[in-house]
């Protein structure tokens, strides 16, 4: 007989044994035999858009793992096999034959791969993040590729882009500044052959929007070893691969940056030293940078006025807007000879005359003293009857072009009445 005491229990009560994490096996190289099988059953023809197609219907099907093996399903695709570290291709299992790699290094034979990408991902959506890290997998072993491999990669990357995979330029492009392989001229090369065939389907406009979005669109001397980056040896390089237009959007983004720099030169100057700032001083000064940036005097002449309205704009806080237009008028004046010095023609003062008309419309605390602003720069003999002349009967711009006609009536009648008395003395 038993002397065992038994526990005492609880009637109607179930109790629940703890259940254990079931951890399942990380096997990427299971995943990736898979998908190398399926891709090699549908292969029936040479015709790689076709056996992309077959092979998608049989992936829909499939039971495999994509949210966890999402990078392996686009390392098959690039390379036919797992990438393993420093973007070696994995040499465990039998490889797939067909891939990007493994293709001519022609846009044309990569395409299908890449609306395969797109057909993926639009019904697996969270594929694209898999996508992103492959990219930048890539990216970052370029060294280890051979150029053709590069060129490969580079056309990808490119079609990535134009055909809008979904893939973000700010997640992938950072990439680039490496500085290990920009030293080597690696990121100079691949960012070469991108470009290149970026701008066979589409614009340099559209290209730039890529880099904005990458915070990279002012940083292209970057990818150039530190030895190499100057303008002249971006032009020199870019003109060779055949890229003058992305040279010449580069070349009107530097002169704009320049009227820019100019700009805000004028503008710290004349803020710092008020009317006490050297007159004799502040030309010179932006006459080296004319010379210096090879900026036209219409372009020195408004960039000029706008950083003289800005250097009281600036400072306007707490002030009304009778104060900040009496400034504007005295700095206005004070400094017309400077104005004076770039607006040397006709044509340079009703192009200086535009810039006052889309200034004053745009800041609404200068809106009424633009027949003013004109007044002066007609008495300094900034600006001449012939360009006033032409810029009311036909050269005003569109911005607030009714209200600045009108404003301008009593100016355009006194020009008039003295026309007429100076015709009147000339006859007696």
């Amino acid at each position: 007989m038993s002397t065992k005491e038994e526990k005492p229990q609880l009637a109607g009560v179930r109790l629940k044994t703890r259940k254990r994490n079931i951890v399942v096996p990380h096997d990427p190289q299971s995943f990736a035999e898979a998908v190398i099988a399926v891709l090699g059953d549908a292969q029936e023809s040479d015709d790689i858009e076709r056996t992309l197609d077959a092979a998608n219907k049989i992936l829909d099907s499939a039971e495999l793992d994509f949210s966890r093996y999402g990078d392996v399903l686009f390392e098959v695709a690039f390379a036919g096999a797992r990438l393993t570290t420093g973007g070696n291709v994995s040499h465990e299992g039998k490889p797939l034959e067909f891939n990007i790699l493994a293709s001519p290094a022609e846009t044309a034979a990569i395409v299908p791969y890449i609306k395969w990408f797109q057909t993926m991902i639009r019904r697996r959506p969270f594929l694209v993040k898999s996508l992103e890290n492959t990219l930048i997998k890539l990216i970052l072993s370029l060294e280890f590729y051979d150029d053709l491999g590069r060129k490969k990669i580079a056309i990808a990357l490119a079609r990535i882009f134009c055909m809008k995979v979904g893939v973000l330029p700010d997640r992938v492009l950072p990439t680039l500044l490496e500085d290990r392989l920009v030293q080597k001229g690696t990121i100079l090369q691949f960012t070469t052959e991108f470009y290149v065939d970026f701008l066979s389907s589409d614009s340099v406009e559209t290209l730039m929007e890529t880099l904005r979005k990458a915070r990279l669109e002012g940083r292209l001397l970057e990818f150039f070893p530190q030895q190499k980056q100057s303008w002249a040896d971006f032009e020199d390089h870019f003109n060779a691969a055949g890229l003058k237009t992305l040279v010449e959007y580069s070349r009107r983004k530097l002169y704009d940056a320049h009227c820019a720099e100019l700009r805000a030169f004028v503008r710290d100057t004349v803020a710092e030293g008020g009317e006490g700032a050297a007159l004799g001083a502040l030309v010179p000064a932006m006459q080296a940078r004319q010379e210096e940036w090879s900026l036209a005097d219409g372009d020195v002449a408004r960039a000029a006025f706008l950083g003289l309205a800005d250097s009281v704009l600036a400072s306007a806080i707490g002030r009304n807007q009778q104060q900040v237009q009496f400034n504007v008028l005295r700095t206005v004046r004070h400094y017309a000879p400077a104005l004076a010095r770039f607006a040397r023609a006709p044509r340079l003062e009703a192009a200086l005359l535009q810039t006052v008309q889309v200034t004053c419309y745009e800041e609404s605390r200068l809106l009424k003293i633009f027949k003013d602003i004109v007044k002066i720069l007609y008495d300094c003999e900034v600006i001449g009857e012939t360009a006033i002349r032409h810029w009311y009967t036909k050269g005003s711009n569109a911005k607030g072009r009714n209200v600045f006609l009108q404003d301008m009536q009593p100016f355009m009648q006194w020009l008039d009445e003295a026309e007429e008395e100076e015709s009147s003395e000339e006859e007696e």
